[in-house]
């Protein structure tokens, strides 16, 4: 049964297992400094909802996943809304459910910072990914210089963050910021099928695999190669461990229950 949330800006959908979290603020979707205090409150509630597997962010209509903040708002700006707005980034990446950005038009400023936070991004052929703050005198500040720095390398990153330039979505597939590129009338499609295959794997196997990625990604060879023995031996010992095998030798799907 589906079950609808509307705020200021934000329109969440649950059903099935699958919570779609929408930026509901056409055309171009502008991230408000309210709606970055409400998204945290999103977040802690789809974390605590043991109904929600998935979790999809995206944008109202096609022009726009989000074109950033609303700059209008940025003067009256404090520290504490930006150590808000990074905190809040930190927890849609610490969420311990898969996450999938669907992405069109716009990925600018905020809206890059929260697609780039998610752990699988689709998009669209005329996705546009770009940290334009430096044409603002500013720099990006809530995860976005750091996600872009470490993914283009610093080199690379550098080209497109001192021009404030934009990633065209074939550029951004080739650097691993975009994973597909589906036709606008099939991604939706194509996000749900994302979905419904991660909802048949074990949710306890996919929090243990989001939380190793986590403490791997920065750490040395020695220190990964710790981790993810230790992640096996714990899971080793789980119910969905079990039925995993079980449902290999006896040639079926297998039922995970988290446990």
């Amino acid at each position: 049964m589906e079950r609808v949330y509307s705020g200021v800006g934000w329109l969440v959908r649950v059903n099935n297992g699958v919570a779609e979290v929408v930026i509901n603020r056409p055309p171009l979707n502008l991230i408000t400094l309210e709606m970055r205090r409400d998204l945290g409150k999103i977040i802690s509630e789809l974390e605590q909802d043991g109904s929600v597997r998935v979790v999809i962010f995206e944008g109202s209509g096609d022009r726009a996943f989000s074109a950033g903040g609303d700059v209008a708002e940025f003067l009256s700006t404090t520290p504490n809304d930006l150590i808000d707005w990074g905190r809040t980034i930190e927890a849609v990446e610490s969420l311990s459910k898969p996450t999938i950005a669907l992405l069109r038009g716009y990925v600018l400023g905020a809206g890059t910072e929260l697609a780039l936070a998610c752990d699988i991004r689709i998009g669209t052929p005329d996705v546009e990914i770009g940290l334009p703050e430096i044409r603002l005198g500013m720099v990006p500040a809530s995860g976005g210089l750091t996600r872009i720095a470490k993914a283009l390398g610093p080199l690379r990153a550098r080209y497109y963050l001192l021009l404030g330039r934009r990633i065209k979505a074939e550029e951004a597939l080739q650097y691993g910021l975009l994973h597909e590129i589906v036709d606008s009338s099939r991604i939706y499609d194509r996000v749900m099928e994302i979905a419904r295959d991660l909802m048949s794997l074990s949710p306890l196997a996919l929090k243990a695999l989001k939380e190793a990625i986590r403490l791997i990604q920065d750490s040395p060879m020695e220190v990964g190669f710790d981790i993810e023995r230790k992640t096996f031996a714990l899971l080793r010992y789980s119910q969905d461990f079990q039925e995993g095998i079980r449902a290999f030798k006896e040639k079926r799907q297998p039922r995970f229950q988290g446990l």
